[in-house]
C-alpha cells in the first residue's frame, strides 16, 4: 500500500514538474545549432539574437527568415556581408559600459519598425544584445524585470557581468511605460 502512495506522489510531482518546464520552454529563447553560430537564439517568431556573424552565415540568417539586422557594435558595419543580399541593416552604436534607457529605446524603435524576422547583435551577442532582448522582453512581452534580468543573466548567453555591471541596474531601473509611450 506505502508503494502505490509513494509511486502516486512522485508521478503526480513529475507531471507537475514537466508542466511546469513545458510552460516555461514556451518563452523560452532556443538555441539554434549552426555552425556559422556560436551564440545565436530564437527569441521568437520574429526576433533572433546572435554574436558578429560571418559571411558564411548570411545565407543561413536569410533560410530563417530575417530580414532586417539590428547591429550594435560601434565601429564594425555589416555593410560588406550583406552586400548582394536583400538584408536591411540598422547601425544603432552603442557602448556596454555606458548604455543608457536611450539607447535601448532606439533600437526598440528599430525592432518595431522592422517588417519581417529581424537579428539583433553585437561582437558577443552578450551584453549590449542582451540588454536590448531584456527590455524587449519587458516592452514588447511584459515580462517582469526580474524574469527579463533573469534570462538576461543566463550562462549561455555570456554577459559578462563583472565588466559591465551596469547593465543590471539600467535594466532594473528601466522606465518601462515610458519606453511603451515612446514606441506608440
Amino acid at each position: 500500500m506505502r508503494f502505490k502512495s509513494s509511486f502516486k506522489i512522485i508521478l503526480v510531482s513529475a507531471i507537475l514538474i514537466f508542466s511546469y518546464c513545458n510552460t516555461m520552454a514556451q518563452n523560452d529563447a532556443k538555441k539554434i545549432i549552426s555552425k556559422h553560430f556560436k551564440n545565436l537564439y530564437q527569441i521568437n517568431d520574429s526576433l533572433y539574437r546572435s554574436e558578429q556573424f560571418k559571411k558564411k552565415g548570411v545565407s543561413y540568417l536569410q533560410s530563417l527568415g530575417i530580414s532586417t539586422i539590428i547591429n550594435l557594435r560601434r565601429v564594425k558595419t555589416d555593410d560588406k556581408k550583406i552586400k548582394g543580399t536583400t538584408l536591411k541593416v540598422v547601425q544603432i552604436p552603442m557602448k556596454a559600459g555606458i548604455l543608457s534607457e536611450k539607447d535601448i529605446t532606439k533600437a526598440l524603435k528599430a525592432i518595431k519598425k522592422a517588417k519581417h524576422s529581424v537579428l539583433v547583435h553585437c561582437w558577443h551577442g552578450s551584453d549590449r544584445t542582451g540588454a536590448v532582448i531584456a527590455a524587449y522582453r519587458m516592452v514588447f512581452e511584459s515580462w517582469t524585470k526580474e524574469d527579463a534580468i533573469k534570462e538576461f543573466r543566463r550562462v549561455e548567453f555570456g554577459y559578462h557581468e563583472k565588466m559591465y555591471p551596469n547593465l543590471i541596474e539600467l535594466l532594473r531601473d528601466l522606465d518601462v511605460e515610458k519606453i511603451k509611450n515612446k514606441l506608440d
